[in-house]
């Protein structure tokens, strides 16, 4: 697999995860981590933070052609 694939294909699982994390958002689903409630505000940046990863990652395998 060349760097670009790779690249594509972690955009589309860091995008992924950043859908879940907009899904749990949308519907207040509680996760809890051993006896710690994970707060809601967590999947915010992670919706941000992931789906500006996976849009540079795209960005980036676009400019290697």
């Amino acid at each position: 697999m060349d760097k670009t694939h790779a690249l594509i294909l972690a955009s589309i699982i860091i995008g992924i995860v950043g859908i879940v994390h907009l899904i749990r958002s949308i519907l207040k689903f509680p996760v809890t981590v051993g006896n710690v409630n994970i707060p809601l505000y967590v999947s915010y940046g992670a919706v941000v933070l992931a789906g500006w990863i996976s849009w540079e990652m795209y960005r980036a395998s676009k400019s290697r052609k």
